[in-house]
């Protein structure tokens, strides 16, 4: 197969070149700049599903079946677009980018203020009411006024060091029981 190289040089940025392969061998129909822009869009995409993987532990599997994986990855990808609505919000209150604010400690934090409400909630019946675009905005905007927190909300510097996972076992095969365990038939294997 023959393949096209495109080499995009990145002097004086600190970073090494960056190196595309592709069969799209028309120069004039497929530019090198149209395909490192979109080598970069494909890379965004990349960093979103990573992110999502990471901060709302996609590691950890409600079932095994492709719908149950897809259920989960699907309220995973909501529940993103959701929190970088949150995101914008705590970013325009704090006047910083919104790229400056964590996700994975923004969420923790939500994760919690929500956990507190629903136990504090009880029985009560909250107000439900419906709202237009607008009336939501203004709504979000007051309940988030005044939370930024550059401490906990800003990215923890690459220079800081990272504590080792912890190293968990495992069952190696799947599913087994404590009798095969007690025979031996099974292993427990170290992952981290």
């Amino acid at each position: 197969m023959r393949v096209r190289r495109v080499t995009l040089l990145r002097k004086g940025e600190g970073e090494e070149n960056v190196v595309l392969l592709t069969n799209l061998l028309e120069r004039q129909s497929f530019s090198a700049a149209d395909l490192l822009q979109l080598y970069r869009r494909r890379w965004g995409i990349e960093q979103i599903f990573q992110q999502v993987t990471e901060t709302f532990s996609l590691s950890h599997l409600i079932g095994s079946s492709p719908k149950a994986v897809l259920l989960q990855f699907s309220y995973c990808l909501l529940l993103y677009n959701v929190m970088q609505v949150i995101k914008a919000y705590v970013a325009q209150d704090g006047g910083v980018p919104a790229s400056v604010v964590s996700m994975a400690y923004l969420f923790g934090d939500v994760r919690e203020e929500l956990q507190a409400w629903a136990y504090h909630a009880g029985e009560v019946a909250w107000p439900r009411q419906r709202r237009t675009a607008v009336a939501m905005r203004q709504r979000l905007e007051e309940l988030l006024e005044g939370k930024w927190d550059p401490l906990a909300y800003t990215k923890a510097s690459d220079k800081k060091p990272r504590g080792k996972p912890k190293e968990t076992l495992r069952l190696h095969g799947g599913h087994t029981s404590v009798q095969r365990l007690l025979e031996g038939k099974a292993k427990l294997v170290a992952q981290v």
